[in-house]
Parts: C-alpha cells; sequence; structure tokens
C-alpha cells in the first residue's frame, strides 16, 4: 500500500482531538470566568472562542451586568458602542440589574434600554452631557425597582428629579456630579431648585453625592428637612454651602458620613479640584489651550470654584 494511502487510513481511524479543558466546566463557573472579561470582550471575542462559549454568552444570565466604560472621542466609535449595548439589553430579556454607559449615552439609547429592562436596579451615565434632553425623565417610569440612579457630567432639569422621585419609589442611593462646564454656567437658583426637588420627592435616599453643585445653604436644608434617612452625604467641591453654625453642627449630627466641600477628592475616580476662578472666561483659558473669546450669555461676574 503505498504510503500517502497509510497516512490517509490512519487519519481516518485515529480518535478526535480531546476537547480543550475549559469546555468541560460547568455552565455557571463558565459564565462566572467570562463575566469577569467585561461587555466588549465577551461580544468581539469570548463567544467565537468555541461553541460551547458561544451558548454561554447567549444566556440571558449572562447580561443581568452590563458595563460599558470607555473613554470615546470619535462620533463612530460612539455608534459601534451604542450597537453592542443595545445587543447586550437584547440579549438579557429583560434580565438586566445593572448597567453602566460612559460617553456615548443618549435618550434613543435611554428609551431602547428602558423598553426591555423593567426590572433595572442600578442605572449609571457618565459624560452623556447634554444628549439626554428629556430622556432620563421618560426612561425612569419603567424602572419602578431602581435602587441607584449616579449621573456624572449629564445635565439634569429639576423636573426629571422630580419625575425620578415620583416612579422610583425604592431609590436609596443618588450621585449628581455637574461637572465643571455646567458649574459656571449653572446660577445657583437653578441648584437650589434641584437641592428643593431631591428634599421633597426623594425621601427614601440612604445616600446622596452633590459633586461640584451650585446648591447653597437654602437647598441643603431642604434636603435635611426631606431626606430624614441620609446615612452618607458627599458636598466636595459646592462652594456656595457654608457650614459654619446651626446648619453645619446638624448635618455632623444628622449624617454619618459627611464629606464637607473643601475636604479632599483624591480618592475620587475623577478629576476634581478645588480651583478658583474670577470668570467663565478665565476657566476657559486654564481648560482650552486654543481658546478664543465667545459670547457666553449674561453671566454673573463671581467667583468660580472648582
Amino acid at each position: 500500500m503505498p504510503n500517502a494511502e497509510k497516512k490517509l487510513e490512519a487519519s481516518s481511524t485515529a480518535p478526535p482531538p480531546p476537547s480543550p479543558p475549559w469546555v468541560e466546566l460547568p455552565a455557571e463557573i463558565t459564565m462566572d470566568i467570562l463575566q469577569r472579561l467585561g461587555t466588549i470582550e465577551i461580544l468581539e471575542s469570548a463567544q467565537r472562542v468555541c461553541s460551547t462559549w458561544r451558548k454561554v454568552c447567549h444566556d440571558p444570565a449572562m447580561w443581568r451586568v452590563i458595563d460599558l466604560k470607555r473613554f470615546v472621542f470619535r462620533s463612530k466609535v460612539a455608534k459601534v458602542l451604542e450597537k453592542i449595548c443595545r445587543l447586550a439589553v437584547r440579549r438579557s430579556q429583560g434580565q438586566l440589574f445593572k448597567i453602566s454607559i460612559e460617553n456615548f449615552g443618549n435618550e434613543r439609547l435611554l428609551s431602547y434600554i428602558a423598553s426591555r429592562s423593567s426590572q433595572l436596579r442600578h442605572l449609571r451615565l457618565v459624560k452623556c452631557y447634554n444628549r439626554l434632553s428629556g430622556g432620563l425623565a421618560s426612561a425612569v417610569k419603567n424602572f419602578p425597582f431602581l435602587e441607584e440612579l449616579h449621573i456624572y457630567f449629564t445635565s439634569i432639569t429639576k423636573d426629571d428629579i422630580e419625575i425620578v422621585g415620583r416612579s422610583c419609589r425604592l431609590l436609596k442611593s443618588f450621585v449628581l456630579h455637574a461637572g465643571p462646564f455646567d458649574k459656571v454656567r449653572t446660577p445657583p437658583s437653578q441648584d437650589n431648585d434641584k437641592a428643593v426637588a431631591i428634599g421633597r420627592c426623594m425621601p427614601g435616599l440612604r445616600h446622596l453625592a452633590l459633586i461640584e453643585n451650585n446648591l447653597a445653604n437654602e437647598g441643603l436644608q431642604a434636603i435635611l428637612d426631606g431626606c430624614p434617612h441620609l446615612e452618607s452625604l458627599d458636598l466636595r467641591c459646592c462652594c456656595c454651602i457654608d457650614l459654619e453654625g446651626d446648619l453645619g453642627r446638624r448635618c455632623s449630627q444628622q449624617i454619618v458620613d459627611l464629606k464637607q466641600p473643601r475636604d479632599s477628592t483624591c480618592d475620587y475616580e475623577f478629576d476634581c479640584k478645588i480651583r478658583r476662578y474670577r470668570s467663565f472666561e478665565d476657566y476657559c483659558r486654564f481648560r482650552f489651550s486654543n481658546y478664543n473669546p465667545f459670547i457666553v450669555g449674561d453671566i454673573h461676574e463671581y467667583d468660580y470654584y472648582f
């Protein structure tokens, strides 16, 4: 028999190669391992490794937590991440429990999530800026079990806060980091109105953070009056607040974990430092190397702190 025929016969009778060891793991252990990779890594890489992993990656339980934290500077990248987010939400089949979106959130995406995720408990929105435009108020009506709402560098209104409070009666933790740009453009009266809305509509809060907001003592008083269960309160970089006197003593007595306006932000996840500016133009010159003066509206001449 020719050598070629012998090799062909031997290969046809040889046993198949053994499966990789990870294929034999129980599904719940495989799921636990893959979930440590993150949403993007699972969809771009892990599900393509083998048929076993692909099956696990289609299990709705894999998508109870969706974490999409990534810096995005180009619009086409943001669009790709939005498609990834929609796919992950769709695969959750209503089991989504927690989601974090950074840099690419918008009204359309939030509406999509709300229509498919009525069991959501934790929502984190980072650097959506002005792209929600009322979308938050519409979405939270579908989140009756929401317990945590953390918003960073994203503009919301007093009306949004009121609707969140009325729609999410189980809300325990609320974070609103205005960011320096909103801080210099928003007069203290508007942030006081937001604080009053928090005190009136979120009585069950345990944890509240109002980083870099312009609320004054009146707003803080409304929060203390309306949120008797508060355990922690973060007021770092809220430099319109004066905690001297009775208000400061009340905060110390009522709040177990109190961070005051001038407290250090070295342990904070975002860049947040106390700086002093005489005007919005001064802030822009510091922030943007190619800054040219432009019309910024009626901005009062007072010190700006970051």
